[in-house]
Order: structure tokens, then sequence, then C-alpha cells
């Protein structure tokens, strides 16, 4: 990831004198009545393709059709859960392996989840849903990462469209001085105005890097630059009215007055992460558990970072990396399941801090007001290879959550044998191999979209369904 600086900052701000600043207004198309609740977005993104045997779609493990000889025999199940082996290089799986008789199945509700799923995740099982057997149509990580950031296949390896945050912000009131924050996170935007943009950070520090006012060289008399923001916001003459026929003038004002919105926010010292603790952050590093500065560079550390942006007023959509490393073509115990502990205890954490914080103005709390996707590129075989590890695999899963949307259930499923993807009625919300059809990131997309009445029609040229089996 770029890191971001004020030049490339400014130079996003910039574009936006160029005519593709919201004409309407900056809350966008769609920005809603006066008193409505706000609109929050969290993307988290857990890289490499994870092993949903682990999470999100695990099986029995003492069931006889998925012990190791039975699953690789002919016409076998194809599927081996591998539970065991991987306690060997991760003894912190002993408790849910112990909780479940060995299955591995942890069961909350209408959910099951893996043996790797962290109790700070399974805490709040009630407000989420999976989706199961989403068919990805590639193996390679480039392609599934950024099919599922936009919701369309790419071109080749490059991006096709605007990724879901950037829709989001755009459709929705842009709150704060950065409403679209992308943390360590790739992020697109394709035709919608610069406005919507993601700002690329990794880190706290790189946040304040942006809200911090500019360091100007010679620094201007406060009283000559009072005087240059009057003249800007002043009344057009005849001849500069002639000018904004098109709303090139109007846009360029307001693009003025956003860049200097955003690079002179005050909020900076909300992101001054040091030890030892600020007093004003002892809440925050404690509900993330950060006890040391390396602490800040682990996904719990990320984690802290969006929910601060969010519950400080500074970003109302953020996409967030929570795994790096899923790629366990080699030695997956010890691997795998660690990461993705540590990513779901950070997403466990975070779910759990917006819950606990109320939206000022209002009697709800953030994450009442939050739809929430967390996805990687596509999932590991449902068998161990030669070397230990587990290869690229086709049918995807996701864990999603929001106001729109049923939750404590499970949409689409993967087979029994090699966890395929299978067919499913999105009307009904049941298999159906006749009158079903497979799910796909479009699907979700639209439907996450049309959960909280924002359009959808960026994506119809990928023919997208509404799963409405999952909406309120």
């Amino acid at each position: 990831m770029n890191r971001t600086s004020r030049r490339s900052f400014l130079e996003i701000a910039s574009l936006l004198s160029g005519g593709l600043f919201f004409k309407e207004t900056f809350l966008g198309n769609a920005a809603r009545a006066a008193g409505a609740d706000p609109q929050f977005l969290v993307m988290a993104y857990f890289g490499g393709g994870w092993d949903q045997l682990l999470a999100l779609d695990p099986r029995d493990a003492t069931a006889a059709q998925y012990q190791y000889a039975a699953a690789r025999a002919a016409g076998g199940s194809g599927i081996y859960p591998a539970y065991a082996d991987m306690l060997a290089g991760d003894v912190l799986m002993q408790p849910a392996m112990t909780a479940t008789a060995g299955t591995g199945v942890q069961v909350r509700g209408g959910l099951t989840f893996g043996p790797a799923m962290p109790d700070s995740l399974l805490a709040s099982s009630a407000d989420l849903a999976i989706v199961r057997g989403m068919s990805m149509d590639t193996l390679t990580h480039e392609v599934g990462r950024r099919y599922q950031l936009t919701g369309k296949f790419p071109r080749g390896l490059v991006a096709n469209g605007s990724s879901l945050n950037t829709v989001w912000t755009a459709e929705t009131a842009g709150l704060g001085d950065l409403p679209n924050l992308a943390i360590s996170t790739e992020s697109y935007n394709e035709t919608y105005p610069a406005a919507a943009t993601a700002v690329k950070v990794t880190s706290a520090a790189d946040v304040r890097t942006v809200l911090q006012p500019q360091a100007v060289s010679p620094i201007l008399k406060t009283g000559s630059e009072s005087a240059l923001q009057a003249w800007e916001a002043g009344s057009d003459s005849c001849e500069a009215h002639g000018y904004d026929a098109t709303g090139l003038v109007t846009a360029f004002r307001a693009s003025k007055a956003q860049a200097r919105k955003m690079t002179n926010s005050s909020a900076a010292a909300s992101f001054n992460f040091t030890f030892p603790v600020p007093a004003a952050l002892t809440g925050l590093y404690g509900a993330f558990n950060l006890n040391a500065a390396p602490d800040l560079l682990t996904p719990r550390g990320k984690a802290a970072l969006a929910a601060q942006a969010m519950t400080q007023g500074i970003s109302n959509v953020v996409s967030i990396q929570l795994a790096n490393d899923l790629d366990d073509h080699f030695d997956e115990a010890g691997s795998q399941s660690v990461q993705l502990r540590d990513g779901f205890d950070a997403l466990g954490r975070l779910i759990n801090y917006l819950k606990a914080t109320v939206v000022p103005g209002s009697t709800k709390s953030y994450w009442q007001c939050t739809t929430l996707m967390a996805f990687s590129e596509f999932s590991r075989t449902p068998m161990i290879n030669s070397r230990d590890g587990r290869d690229h695999h086709l049918a995807a899963s996701m864990l999603l959550g929001g106001p729109g949307l049923k939750t404590n259930q499970v949409f689409g499923a993967t087979s029994d044998k090699g966890m395929n993807a299978q067919k499913f009625n999105f009307t009904t919300g049941a298999l159906d191999a006749t009158n079903g059809a497979l799910i796909r990131p479009p699907d979700v997309h639209a439907t996450l979209l049309h959960s909280m009445g924002l359009p959808y029609d960026h994506l119809s040229n990928q023919s997208p369904r509404l799963i409405s089996k999952l909406l309120k």
C-alpha cells in the first residue's frame, strides 16, 4: 500500500476543482432527510484466501466421511477438516475442540462456526449472517480480491468499476473530514466524484498527516487568509456568472472549501496513538487490548483506528485489512487458524466497541447504524495437499451484518462432497438445483446497498440478483 502523504492527499483534493465534485451537495445524490439515522459501512478484508472450515463453513471432524482416508477414497467426501492436525501448531484451538466434544463446530443460534472463531466475535453472532457457497469464478488473488471489492469481475487483473466503500460514500451522507477511509486496503473509484475516493492509510500517523493543518511557508497573515477566503466565497460578477453556466465555478469553490475542511481539521489529536497511553485513549486501548507499541500494528490496532475514525465523526465508511497472509499452500498448522483468530478477534472487538458507543444526537449505537461485509478473495481447498497446506478453491463465504439484514441465519451452502457452491433460491432461501442460482459478489453488493435504500444500478451489467430472503 502506498503511504499517505499530504502531497498525494492534496492531489486527490485538487481533482475536485476539475468539475468532479458533487454538483448537488457533498452529502451525495442520495442525501437523507435531516434526522434520519446515519449509515456506516465496515468492509473487513482477510487477505490470501481463508480456510472456511476453520471459520465460516465448518464440518464435524468426528464424522466418518471427514476422516482423512475416507475423504481421499474414491467417491469420498473430499473434505478433511484437519482440526486435530491444526492443534499441533495452535494449542489455542483446544478450548473450542473440547467444548464441542471434538467436532470443532461451534453452534451459536442459527449459525455454525469453526474452531478458530474467537469468543469476542461469537458474542455478536446473533447480529450476524453468513453467506456460503459464493461462486468466485477465479483462483487468482488479485482477481478475486477486486471482484469482492467492486462487485464486478475484473478486466484481466485490473479492477472493474468502483469499490463498495466508494459507492457507499457517494450515495450517502459523507460524514466527517475523511468520509471514506481505507486502512491497508485497496480501493477504487471509476465513475464517482473525487470526494468519494478513499484516503488510504496504514496507521494513525498517516491519519494525523492528513488531518493536521498544512505547514505553509511563508504563512499568510490571519487577515490575508481571511480576505482570501472571503473573496473565494464572494458573489459572482456578471462575467464570472457566465463562466459558471456549466457549474465549473461552483464546483471549484465547493472543492476549495472541502479541501480546507479536510486539511485543517482539529481532530488530529484524536489519533495520537502512542505509549504511554494518552488519557483520552484509555478506554479505546482497553477495548482493543493495546498494551504496547507493537500492538498498534496488529489487527487489533487497525481495528482500533477504524473505531476511532467512526466514533470521532471522522469517517462513516471504513475498509480495513484484518489478515494478510492466509495463502497457506504449505504447513497450514500454526498459521491459518492463528491469523483467522487474530483477525476475527479484532473484528469482534470492533463490533463490541460500536455497540457500546452511542451516535451523538441519537439513541442508537454505532453498530445499530452499521452494515458489515467481511470477506476473503476465495477459500482454500477442503483437502490437505501433499505439503500439509491447502490450495485455492472457488466456493467462498462471507460474514454480514446490518440494520436492513436478517441475522442469525445462513444463506447458501457448499456440498458435502468437495465443498462446491450449491444453487440457491434467492426468494425462498432454500437450496434449489432446479430454479436456484449460484450466489455471486454482485448479488451481495446489490443486496447490501438495497438494504440501506441505496441504488445499485452501477452493477446493472453484472445482472445482480437481490438475495430477498436476506433482507428484512
